[in-house]
């Protein structure tokens, strides 16, 4: 069985939220994400990047935004797929199931963010297509719904209890074997 590293949605947006203050958990999560990528990465383990590009012109997603842009820790290394999703799910307008499936990779280890969302989605969708989902609890991000008056910890601990009771083993990053 072979193990892959899929990050998720790890763009400016995400570094700007956090500098406008919206609350967000876990504190170390971008630490424990780059650790992780760093494990695969000296391993030789694949490490897939999938980012989220909105087609309307003036979206902050929009590929010619700022915000769309890969955070500086997480742009790719020659090699690595880069695949653009229009969709919560990473496989919903990607051709990451086919790329996967030409390299054999049946277990998918999900890092970034947003937990709630497009991390959620995607496991799922994931788990769904046949692929054994694992989901590192502290090396995703959640941000606050404050309209909801929903915590980001709240938020993560009910998306990380629902994917753990069907779709993903959810573990620590020290629990997290890569070979």
């Amino acid at each position: 069985m072979s193990k892959a590293l899929l990050i998720i949605d790890m763009q400016n947006f995400v570094k700007e939220r956090i500098q406008q203050g919206v609350d967000y958990f876990p504190q170390t999560g971008i630490e424990n994400m780059t650790s992780v990528m760093d494990k695969f990465r000296t391993s030789g383990c694949p490490v897939i990047h999938v980012r989220h590009q909105t087609p309307e012109q003036g979206s902050p997603l929009h590929h010619s935004s700022p915000s769309s842009q890969p955070l500086e820790a997480f742009e790719e290394r020659p090699g690595e797929p880069v695949f653009i999703k229009h969709t919560s799910s990473a496989f919903s307008s990607t051709e990451l199931l086919a790329h996967l499936q030409e390299t054999n990779i049946s277990e998918v280890v999900v890092i970034g963010a947003v937990a709630g969302f497009c991390v959620n989605s995607t496991v799922r969708m994931g788990a769904d297509l046949g692929l054994k989902m694992t989901v590192l609890k502290d090396a995703v991000l959640s941000f606050e719904l404050e309209k909801s008056q929903l915590s980001a910890k709240t938020i993560l601990d009910v998306t990380l209890g629902l994917l753990d009771a069907g779709f993903a083993q959810v573990i620590a990053t020290r629990e997290l074997n890569v070979h």
